[in-house]
């Protein structure tokens, strides 16, 4: 009889033993690019700058490509917009922090002064390298407003088919395999860095967005 439990017992285990690494590799492979209204790390940057006048042109101004300081002068006139992803101005001679964005690329600001969001190309190889999106730009982009940096963070991992976030002082942030690390802040606000020199080739025209409801 004991012998008899111990064989049914060791099936079972078996059995199991074969199913979990299955399980740890769909988990491995759920995991898609991040693809936000076209926009990717890796695409070309004229491309992201095109895509963003037709998705933002209606509210939004988005500069020409050009270097970061170059870019930051006007920002630093204005002394308007998200901190998180520009810095702080304390007045019109005097900036405190740095910004997170890349030495060259575009700035995207809405019509009242507001800025918004830069795109990156850090290497100055014609490839984005770095996107950094408001939370605002974020809640015009969804139509998020209504919805907590919790839910949103949910909907994003879902559709995307991340594992759940790690959480950091104010926000979420994880490195993919695919070469990027991805930051949400609890405003919503969103960086998205490539992490890999080789870069991830992503397909600049897919679709995929996230499916809020």
């Amino acid at each position: 009889m004991k012998t008899r439990v111990f064989l049914i017992l060791a099936v079972i285990v078996f059995v199991a033993f074969l199913f979990v690494p299955l399980t740890v590799a769909e988990e491995k492979t759920s995991e898609k690019p991040i693809i936000i209204k076209g926009l990717s790390i890796g695409m070309d940057i004229n491309e992201a700058r095109k895509i963003c006048l037709e998705l933002l042109n209606k509210d939004y101004i988005i500069s020409t490509i050009d270097s970061r300081f170059r870019l930051l002068m006007d920002y630093n006139m204005s002394m308007y917009g998200d901190e998180t992803i520009f810095g702080k101005i304390v007045n019109k001679n005097v900036y405190m922090g740095s910004s997170i964005v890349g030495r060259k690329g575009f700035l995207i600001k809405r019509k009242d002064g507001y800025y918004a969001g830069f795109i990156s190309d850090d290497d100055e190889s014609g490839r984005v390298s770095q996107i950094s999106f408001s939370g605002k730009l974020i809640d015009y982009l969804f139509s998020t407003s209504g919805k907590r940096a919790e839910e949103f963070v949910k909907d994003f991992t879902e559709n995307f088919g991340l594992p759940d976030l790690p959480w950091i002082m104010h926000g979420w942030s994880y490195s993919s395999s695919y070469g990027y690390i991805l930051t949400i802040m609890i405003d919503k606000m969103i960086d998205i860095k490539n992490n890999n020199p080789s870069y991830p080739s992503y397909p600049n025209k897919s679709k995929v967005t996230i499916k809020f409801d």
